[in-house]
C-alpha cells in the first residue's frame, strides 16, 4: 500500500515538473564558465508569476466548466420530471 502510494506520489511530481518546463515556470540555465575552471554552474529559475498566472487560468476556466455542466444538469432534470 506505502509503495503505490509513493508511486503515485513520484508520478505526479514529474507531471508538474513536466508541464512546468513545457509551460515556462521554470528554467534551467548555464553561465559561462571562468576560464580554467572545472566547476559547472546550473541554475534553476521559478517564475512565480507564470505560475499565478496559469493557476489562475485554471481556476476561471474550471469555474466555467462547473457552471455549463451544472447547467446541464439541471436542464436534463427538468426534462426528466416534465417527461414523467
Amino acid at each position: 500500500m506505502k509503495r503505490n502510494f509513493v508511486r503515485v506520489v513520484l508520478v505526479l511530481l514529474l507531471c508538474v515538473v513536466g508541464i512546468g518546463f513545457v509551460r515556462g515556470w521554470f528554467v534551467l540555465s548555464n553561465p559561462s564558465p571562468n576560464p580554467g575552471s572545472k566547476k559547472v554552474n546550473i541554475n534553476l529559475t521559478v517564475d512565480r508569476d507564470k505560475v499565478q498566472e496559469d493557476a489562475e487560468t485554471l481556476r476561471k476556466k474550471t469555474s466555467e466548466l462547473t457552471g455549463k455542466a451544472t447547467e446541464e444538469v439541471k436542464e436534463f432534470g427538468d426534462q426528466v420530471k416534465s417527461k414523467k
